[in-house]
């Protein structure tokens, strides 16, 4: 488990704090999932007769699989969550979040008291890393039902 409850000895305030590497934690599946990408890319410059059409995919593949494939460091106090990435740092107080929606790999944080398809856009994704019982009391302890 890469998560750690702690008490900061200045503020008193417990923090949970951990980092979500899911590249790293399931090696089995990131090899299936590259293999897939490059057997993608290799059909797509085959396909097209170009090999800049690859790379291009092979680029978008990437990006649009970063949470996979990148750390996500994530912190949570008495105020609330930030998760911070390579591509910069989210930040959702406890009393913007309605509702919670978990899943196998993480919990969404939604700004929608019911169920919206709005909530994927406009709520807070946070991955679990081998904690989802700490990370689902430390959340439900915090928010107003």
């Amino acid at each position: 488990m890469n998560s750690d409850i702690e008490t900061s000895e200045f503020t008193g305030q417990e923090t949970l704090e951990w980092v979500s590497f899911p590249m790293r934690e399931r090696p089995k599946a990131t090899v299936a999932l590259v293999v897939i990408m490059l057997v993608s890319s290799f059909a797509a410059s085959v396909m097209m007769e170009n090999v800049w059409w690859g790379v291009i995919g092979l680029a978008l593949l990437f990006l649009s699989m970063w949470n996979y494939f990148l750390p996500v460091q994530f912190v949570m106090d008495s105020k609330g969550v930030r998760k911070r990435s390579p591509f910069g740092t989210e930040v959702r107080k406890w009393e913007e979040v309605r509702s919670i929606v978990p899943d196998a790999n993480g919990v969404l944080l939604s700004p929608f008291k019911e169920p919206t398809r709005l909530a994927k856009f406009r709520g807070l994704s946070v991955q679990y890393s081998g904690n989802r019982e700490e990370v689902l009391e430390f959340i439900r302890a915090r928010i107003r039902s």
